[in-house]
């Protein structure tokens, strides 16, 4: 299964990538494109399960924005019936959730979507008990959609490892989505 995760994290890479790498630099060094010099970085990305009994699913990763700002305006998954963005607010005193639009990244900024702040909610979410990774499709209002396949469940740890293995990035895009 981890072969298919890396071949499907290199595809989306290389088909992703800044523009301004030829195909063979692209195949030869597919790590390369994650931090291209214009465009959206996803990075540690990963999909907690439902509890038990349950069909909610969360979303967490960070973006960081190396091109013209953009705004991050819907998510889907293969495993769920809808998903939405989040986030958290201080309503007297008590957190919230609730579900936003969409959310602005400016340019050379970063977003970090944890527990507690930004993230996806899936609902109606099914993942099968083998499954160790799902696809996630990030929609953008200029940039093009990128698909990430992220593990399931938190990353034990941060270690850069990990990390470079759960990137998907693409280059800098026109408008009109």
């Amino acid at each position: 299964m981890k072969h298919i995760f890396l071949a499907a994290s290199a595809l989306t890479l290389i088909a992703c990538g800044n523009a301004s790498h030829t195909h063979d630099e692209a195949s030869s060094d597919p790590v390369m494109n994650q931090h291209a010099d214009k465009g959206i970085e996803v990075s540690a990305a990963y999909v907690m399960p439902p509890f038990p009994g349950r069909d909610t699913a969360a979303g967490f990763f960070e973006i960081t924005n190396h091109g013209p700002d953009d705004r991050l305006i819907s998510a889907s998954s293969p495993i769920s019936d809808a998903v939405e963005i989040h986030t958290h607010s201080d309503d007297g005193g008590v957190m919230k959730m609730r579900r936003i639009d969409g959310v602005d990244i400016a340019q050379g900024e970063t977003l970090v979507f944890r527990p507690g702040s930004y993230h996806l909610m899936m609902f109606g979410a099914v993942i099968p008990e083998d499954a160790e990774d799902v696809a996630l499709t990030l929609t953008y209002e200029n940039a093009q959609p990128v698909t990430l396949i992220v593990p399931i469940g938190e990353p034990e740890t941060a270690s850069e490892g990990s990390h470079d293995k759960m990137h998907g990035s693409h280059g800098e895009h026109g408008s009109g989505h």
